[in-house]
Formats: structure tokens, C-alpha cells, sequence
């Protein structure tokens, strides 16, 4: 998996954000320590490979106990497929692939958010619940 790192990095590149992606720095720490933790259960990375095994997608996703849901709860941070690789299911893969991970771990509840892909997940079954909002407290670098 630490050898994905570089697929990784340039397919969270793509992520459609209304600010600028992580600095390669930054994504190296979160990579590492998203890895590391791995073993206690909170932060889930699933990759999707092509048959040359060249990464062409990968999930993230946190698990936690939520007060509200009375267990655990887990929300899918983040879903890419490179577009060389879009419109072959995989996508609904990936997605099929967290939900699975949730069961195994008796989590209740799978959540997300988006801005462009309430379809996709429409199709998959979840339904619209709520609004999302952000507040960021790190400087983004002057463009």
C-alpha cells in the first residue's frame, strides 16, 4: 500500500474542491499516518487497480462512534476514479467495497458528501439527508 502512494497522490489531485488540493508535503503526512493507523480501525484506504495494476481509484474512509447514531458511523471522505477508467463500474465498486467494510465492522450508518455526484449515489440508494458546510483554519497559498 506505501507504494501506492504516488497513484494516490495524483488521483486526489482530481478531487473536484472548491480549494486547492493538498501540497505533496502535506499529502505524504496524511498518507503516512492514515496508513499507520490503519490496524485500529478508523481510517479505511481501498485502491482499485487496472489489470496492469496500475492504480485507477481508490476510497477513503473513517469509521467513528457518534453520540447521535448510537454506535459507530462511518463517512466515505473520499471516492475518485481516474476519468481513463470511469464508466466501467468502478466506482460503484469501490463504494460496494466500503459498505462491505462497514457490515464486517457493524457500523449503522454510511455517509457522504458531495456537490456533483448526488446521482451516482442516488443510484447506489442513499438518499439526501443534509446540508455541508466548511470553515477552513489553514492559510491557502496565494494564487
Amino acid at each position: 500500500m506505501a507504494a501506492d502512494n504516488s497513484a494516490v497522490f495524483r488521483l486526489c489531485q482530481q478531487l473536484d474542491m472548491i480549494n486547492a488540493p493538498a501540497h505533496r508535503d502535506d499529502f505524504d503526512v496524511s498518507f503516512f499516518h492514515i496508513l499507520r493507523s490503519r490496524g485500529e480501525g478508523r481510517d479505511v484506504l481501498l485502491v482499485a487497480e487496472d489489470e496492469a495494476g496500475v492504480v485507477v481509484g481508490y476510497a477513503y474512509l473513517t469509521v467513528s462512534r457518534l453520540l447521535y447514531a448510537g454506535g459507530l458511523s462511518a463517512h466515505l471522505e473520499e471516492l475518485v476514479v481516474d476519468p481513463s477508467a470511469r464508466g466501467a463500474g468502478l466506482g460503484s465498486d469501490l463504494v460496494r467495497a466500503c459498505e462491505r467494510v462497514c457490515i464486517d465492522r457493524g457500523v449503522g450508518q454510511l455517509t457522504m458528501s458531495t456537490r456533483r455526484a448526488g446521482g451516482f449515489y442516488s443510484r447506489l440508494g442513499y438518499e439526501r439527508t443534509a446540508e455541508f458546510y466548511k470553515k477552513l483554519f489553514r492559510r491557502q497559498p496565494a494564487g
